[in-house]
């Protein structure tokens, strides 16, 4: 018989499966089947890749640890998992209840900020922290990404923080979701700074770890205040695509020895940039996501600059109305043609991935803009103005705006659609589409862009997706991501899934 139900199910009924497990012997149960499981992005063809993506899992260990009981319930088994995994992929989908024409829309947008976001690779994702905070130099002042601001903010060097994911993450995969520091019988050599385990415990404790009792008391101060607020109610069939505080504190305590590990994919968010992102903007205020800011868009053209037959122009200052003016991040000059780049440090929020009527408020605030500067310098060069002189003006032009984050989907024509039809076809992509384009090694970008763009010409907006344009062109390892790679403590732990 099918363990997934024959029908949709109410939030309220997975809850209470959930709950028919003291949290003390599901959590360890959950823990051990996903340390045990492969990675998401190599679980095609796994017999539970339909139900034990680790979105799924990290439900279920936030539902048991915030509204589990000890004292109720009896032993969770392997099928008893399967069931209540089983239970979470009937949960009734709130499309059901939109209107004809708004479907669809809300529906990508849940399942991408359900799914794609815990597909990242662990190789990319913590190599591109130390990369971009570590080892690309700013080109103007920062205010707080100053010496030492690592060991300020995290307790330790970015390096050793990021050691301390790589340890987490390959203790989860091979000790059934669990790390006990005295397995490590004092051997911190790894490490620079955290050379005790006292050390090693105090940074676990205070970013990585979190308690079942804190997050019900965090979740009662949040309901809390929305109530004083007078925020609207989140309906509960929304509820497992919003913001799982397992991203956030993907390690928990009180639950038998050291430390248990729900997810191994939510400790490599916490380590990558987006993670620090966060824990930045809470310890170092707006100037930290100003710093990054800076520091993403010198790290795009640290990538660019790879392409072995392109020159690569920074941004082109110009004079407009006695005024000046800046062009886009980047100007990417091929043979056959001029790829004008513009970079925005931007992510989705969790309203967007709530899938909202109104999305296209948030996606247009965020980018729109960007489509206009493409534009804007397309014209300057076309027009030969003088401070774009070293820029060729006799062939095609493409645009691309490179986000920080991913936005899944975006270049599908539902999305595209809501930006203005502008004179320059343009694909949004992030940033690790970017690492992955400029190591093709088969042929030219500027082929690949060129053909993608005009595969893109008959969709609403002019969409096209760099990911599909770069199809199955063989890639080569990129050496940016390289030598952020071997500059952290444990250069390839056999978790560690290296491209």
């Amino acid at each position: 018989m099918s363990l997934i139900r024959r029908h949709l199910i109410s939030d309220h009924e997975y809850v209470q499966r959930v709950r028919q497990h003291p949290p003390s012997l599901l959590l360890p149960l959950i823990a051990a089947t996903s340390g045990n499981l492969p990675q998401p992005r190599e679980m095609r063809g796994h017999p539970k890749a339909s139900t034990h993506g680790p979105w799924a899992l990290a439900d279920a260990a936030w539902v048991s640890l915030t509204r589990g009981n000890e004292h109720r319930g009896g032993p969770a088994a392997e099928a008893d998992l399967d069931k209540i995994l089983g239970y979470y992929l009937a949960l009734d989908e709130p499309m059901r209840r939109e209107p004809v024409g708004q479907r669809l829309e809300g529906f990508l947008l849940r399942l991408a900020g359900q799914q794609l976001v815990w597909q990242e690779g662990e190789f990319s994702e913590l190599s591109r922290s130390i990369a971009l905070l570590q080892q690309t130099p700013p080109t103007k002042a920062l205010t707080v990404v100053q010496p030492g601001w690592d060991t300020h903010l995290l307790g330790c060097s970015l390096t050793d923080y990021v050691g301390v994911a790589q340890l987490l993450f390959g203790s989860a995969t091979k000790m059934d979701g669990r790390f006990v520091p005295e397995w490590l019988d004092g051997d911190l050599d790894a490490f620079t700074e955290l050379t005790t385990p006292g050390a090693l415990r105090a940074v676990i404790d205070r970013h990585f770890a979190t308690s079942a009792q804190t997050l019900k008391n965090e979740e009662a101060a949040a309901a809390a205040r929305a109530r004083a607020a007078g925020t609207p109610v989140l309906d509960p069939a929304l509820r497992r695509f919003s913001y799982n505080p397992l991203r956030g504190r993907p390690v928990v305590t009180g639950f038998g020895p050291g430390y248990l590990i729900p997810v191994p994919a939510a400790v490599v968010a916490k380590a990558s940039p987006l993670g620090l992102y966060f824990t930045g903007l809470e310890g170092l205020g707006e100037a930290f996501a100003h710093d990054l800011g800076e520091l993403f868009e010198q790290y795009v053209g640290r990538q660019l600059r790879l392409l072995p037959d392109a020159s690569v122009h920074p941004e082109v200052v110009y004079t407009e109305r006695k005024s000046e003016a800046k062009s886009v991040d980047w100007i990417v000059v091929f043979d056959d043609l001029v790829l004008l780049v513009e970079v925005k440090s931007v992510r989705p929020t969790m309203q967007l991935r709530l899938g909202p009527k109104d999305f296209a408020a948030e996606l247009t605030t965020k980018l729109k803009k960007a489509f206009g500067q493409i534009d804007k310098t397309a014209a300057l060069i076309a027009a030969g103005k003088d401070e774009f002189a070293h820029i060729p003006a006799d062939r095609p032009v493409l645009g691309m705006i490179v986000t920080m984050e991913p936005y899944h989907m975006i270049n599908a024509p539902e999305f595209r659609s809501v930006f203005p039809a502008g004179t320059v076809s343009t694909t949004i992509a992030a940033i690790g589409e970017v690492e992955d384009a400029v190591t093709v090694t088969d042929t030219s970008l500027s082929t690949i862009l060129l053909s993608g763009a005009q595969a893109g010409a008959t969709t609403p907006g002019g969409g096209w997706s760099l990911r599909t344009a770069l199809g199955d062109h063989p890639l080569e390892m990129n050496p940016i991501l390289d030598q952020a790679w071997e500059a952290t403590p444990f250069v390839a732990p056999e978790s560690a899934t290296h491209p």
